[in-house]
């Protein structure tokens, strides 16, 4: 294998446990390959396997975002010059980041993409101190991706249908504005209403929203939607558009690239990073260029 040794951090639960059924099949796709595999036991593991893998060249994230989210933060606490690549099998219920990366969810074809793969050095997000591999987001998509964890384990759903069945359930139930103060790169915060911000290193969250069409992983800058405070009624029209990425043209919509970017709130605003929930009143958010090595589909795959 060109990319020398791999260690294989597999997340049996990812996509309502598919992922562990899918054990046999992953190893015998892998027998050609000089590799090791570790399973998880429970959340925040496969970060811990990543710190300390050693003698590894490559590192592949076998599960959803969360799991590549697990993966990149135990990689980037190593030192650049011993980090090894991450590679994607996109097992799980969105798999965003395989799409920012152009990995292919069938199983077999990943595998294969891997062995013939390529390396690419690409960006890595920062806020509060966590990475981030595609994106993060705040305000009401937040509240999707929440509602989408509960959903999923009561409908067994899973991308795009389970976040589009959220998107509309908050929409009816849960949808508000949020006052907050947003500072861009250098300049003074200014105090807005907002339904939501998005800061992404890739084109699409939410198993295939394209929230920033544009977005690219090696530009080293964060790609930035920003959706003004709308009524629920106009909210409900418009973000049809934003599933498809066709919503550049409404004036309430305001794209931009940045390096930096601060938003805080009087009260805990929810938000998501790499579809992992969490709860702030302060997000700091900046990026790395070129922080990480990847592995990519080669030219043939």
């Amino acid at each position: 294998m060109p990319l020398g040794r791999m260690l294989a951090v597999v997340n049996p639960r990812a996509r309502h446990g598919e992922t562990g059924k899918l054990l046999p099949a992953l190893e015998e796709l892998l027998s050609a390959v000089d590799h090791e595999t570790v399973i998880t036991k429970d959340a925040g593991h496969a970060t811990e396997i990543a710190a300390t893998a050693e003698g590894f060249e490559t590192v592949a994230a076998v599960g959803g975002d969360g799991t590549a989210h697990e993966v990149l933060n135990g990689l980037m606490r190593r030192p650049p010059e011993a980090r090894p690549a991450l590679a994607l099998v996109p097992t799980g219920s969105g798999d965003d980041y395989a799409r920012t990366l152009g990995v292919s969810r069938d199983l077999s074809a990943a595998v294969r993409q891997i062995g013939t793969g390529r390396l690419r050095r690409i960006d890595v997000g920062v806020c509060n101190g966590a990475f981030f591999a595609n994106s993060i987001s705040m305000g009401f998509d937040a509240k999707v991706t929440a509602r989408a964890v509960e959903m999923k384990l009561t409908t067994g759903r899973s991308g795009l249908p389970l976040y589009l069945s959220a998107m509309l359930d908050v929409m009816l139930h849960h949808f508000s504005g949020h006052r907050v103060r947003l500072a861009l790169d250098d300049a003074p915060a200014e105090e807005l209403g907002v339904t939501l911000l998005a800061v992404t290193n890739g084109p699409t969250y939410g198993g295939g929203f394209r929230i920033v069409p544009m977005a690219r992983p090696d530009d080293g800058e964060l790609d930035a939607c920003l959706i003004d405070a709308l009524p629920m009624l106009g909210a409900l029209w418009r973000f049809p558009f934003v599933v498809v990425g066709h919503h550049g043209w409404m004036r309430q919509v305001h794209f931009s690239k940045h390096r930096h970017i601060v938003l805080e709130s009087d009260v805990p605003l929810p938000g998501q990073i790499d579809g992992e929930v969490v709860l702030s009143e302060r997000y700091d958010i900046s990026i790395l260029p070129g922080a990480l090595t990847v592995v990519v589909p080669g030219t043939d795959a």
